[in-house]
């Protein structure tokens, strides 16, 4: 991958412990920035943190978090602020899914994945902003899915396709509010990467969906998200905001 920089600069990353967040967290320490990790599983991102610190000699700070609570989230980016100095980028990643359908689905269901995925991105970004105003910077990164854009039969998860969608508006919203004070805000929208939260998807799936929709003549490895991320964090990218850039294959284009 291309070394962008972003020497200097502090990140966090939410859902930092596995998945895609652990790819955002080295793509950035690659590129010379410092990582704050937040997630609930502190044993994990601790390992992650480790091996950021060995192979790119930067900071890497690990806090505990649950990103439903906002007592967590306003404790994490104070948290940042004070070891580090500043806060640059904010990665919103962290999240959940409950695959029912929807007679199945229950209020504590819903009000789960909406507080994992949509609720904790307004909290994170609005506890960002009150770091990133004063600075006159900053890269609001918040990942939603293909899901925002359509549905599909063998996925019955309403609650994950409502705040994927949410996430998107959210974004645009952000990005008007705070672009003049010097933030970009901007979201990815991830196909199917082969991720623990993706474990689900059968083997019927990747041959008759995942397969035919994707337009390249490969699949994704989680490696392949961190330009993506890397590139909106960065300068390269100061003229973009209010964007969801889709990482897909070309699922979305069929």
């Amino acid at each position: 991958m291309p070394r962008y920089d972003l020497d200097g600069r502090v990140a966090i990353v939410t859902g930092a412990s596995a998945g895609l967040g652990e790819q955002f967290c080295h793509g950035f320490a690659s590129s010379g920035a410092h990582v704050v990790l937040a997630a609930r599983r502190e044993e994990l991102l601790e390992r992650v943190a480790q091996a950021l610190r060995d192979e790119y000699r930067v900071k890497a700070l690990v806090v505990r978090t649950d990103v439903s609570r906002e007592d967590d989230v306003i404790r994490l980016v104070k948290s940042a602020a004070a070891e580090l100095g500043r806060v640059d980028v904010l990665v919103n990643n962290a999240g959940n899914l409950i695959a029912k359908p929807l007679l199945d689905q229950t209020l504590d269901d819903w009000r789960s994945v909406i507080d994992t995925n949509l609720t904790a991105t307004f909290l994170a970004s609005r506890e960002a902003a009150k770091v990133m105003v004063p600075q006159g910077s900053g890269s609001i990164i918040n990942i939603s899915s293909i899901f925002a854009f359509g549905a599909a039969a063998q996925f019955q998860e309403v609650g994950y396709y409502a705040a994927k969608g949410g996430i998107v508006s959210l974004t645009k919203a952000l990005a008007v509010e705070l672009g003049k004070a010097g933030i970009r805000v901007n979201a990815i929208a991830p196909g199917f990467f082969p991720t623990p939260i993706a474990t689900g998807v059968t083997d019927e799936v990747r041959e008759h969906l995942i397969w035919p929709r994707t337009a390249l003549a490969y699949t994704a490895e989680n490696g392949m998200i961190r330009g993506a991320a890397c590139f909106l964090a960065s300068d390269d990218a100061r003229f973009v905001t209010g964007e969801t850039l889709v990482v897909d294959g070309g699922h979305l284009a069929h």
